[in-house]
């Protein structure tokens, strides 16, 4: 009897001991989750251009090598980059909300090397992804005197160069709801 209650109390304790493991990792990757998944669009203090002014002239050129300006007509543009998938989901709703509206639109890349520390090749990502080549501007300078933070980010201008909005985008649906949302 008493070899019974030995073996039962230690086997218990490895059973304790074993239970304690799981939970401090369970714990661990909990917090590791919650890291990750923090708010991609999270609000904070800008110290650049604000809503309403006017946004600097810049000589911009499209992918194609022709000259772009933004003046003239409302403005929607697009920050993407090649590796991400969330900015992947948004392009084809970007492309329908600007069927759908008067906003001229730009994709815009930000020209810095990826991941693997090559330039992506803007060319084969506008063909894989059915857009203009001459309504993809490559320049991390845009993205800068906007102050784009996070990709994807999609900025509106009005048709003096104003700032209308700037928003990260976390999926599609904000794509059409910003731009609807917005007098163009």
């Amino acid at each position: 009897m008493m070899t019974f209650l030995t073996i039962a109390t230690a086997v218990q304790f490895i059973l304790l001991i074993g239970l304690a493991i799981v939970v401090l990792s369970l714990a661990r990757q909990v917090g590791i989750l919650h890291e990750r998944l923090s708010p991609a669009g999270m609000t904070r203090a800008r110290e650049g251009i604000q809503i309403g002014q006017m946004v600097p002239a810049q000589a911009l050129e499209s992918l194609s090598g022709a000259p772009v300006a933004f003046s003239g007509a409302p403005c929607a543009l697009l920050f993407v980059s090649s590796e991400c998938p969330i900015c992947r989901s948004v392009l084809p709703a970007f492309e329908d909300a600007l069927r759908d509206s008067a906003y001229q639109g730009f994709w815009v890349a930000d020209g810095l090397p990826g991941p693997s520390g090559d330039l992506p090749d803007y060319g084969r990502y506008a063909a894989d992804h059915h857009v203009d080549p001459d309504r993809l501007l490559v320049s991390q300078a845009l993205g800068l005197s906007l102050d784009v933070r996070q990709i994807p980010a999609l900025v509106l201008l009005d048709e003096e160069q104003r700032l209308v909005a700037r928003e990260t985008l976390t999926g599609p649906r904000q794509v059409a709801a910003l731009m609807n949302a917005q007098p163009a």
